[in-house]
């Protein structure tokens, strides 16, 4: 494999936040790591902020909770 085929090929990590602008993805790790720590009945994250998360597949409800995916934890780091 030459060096030009590596240069062209999407991030290992398809559901990361590297191809939004900086502050959208900043604005968004924080929002990840508010519902790891339950933190989002006092401040409710978004819609906009909700669909662009679970449309990365980094989000899911389950019982009517925000769920973390795995794919979010290797986004924010850390352990569940």
């Amino acid at each position: 494999m030459s060096d030009d085929d590596t240069q062209d090929q999407p991030s290992a990590e398809p559901s990361s936040l590297h191809h939004l602008p900086v502050d959208t993805a900043i604005r968004l790790r924080w929002v990840l790591r508010d519902i790891r720590a339950g933190r989002t009945k006092l401040l409710a994250p978004s819609s906009d902020d909700l669909r662009l998360l679970a449309e990365r597949g980094l989000i899911s409800v389950n019982n009517d909770r925000l769920v973390l995916t795995d794919a979010a934890i290797s986004v924010i780091g850390g352990l569940r």
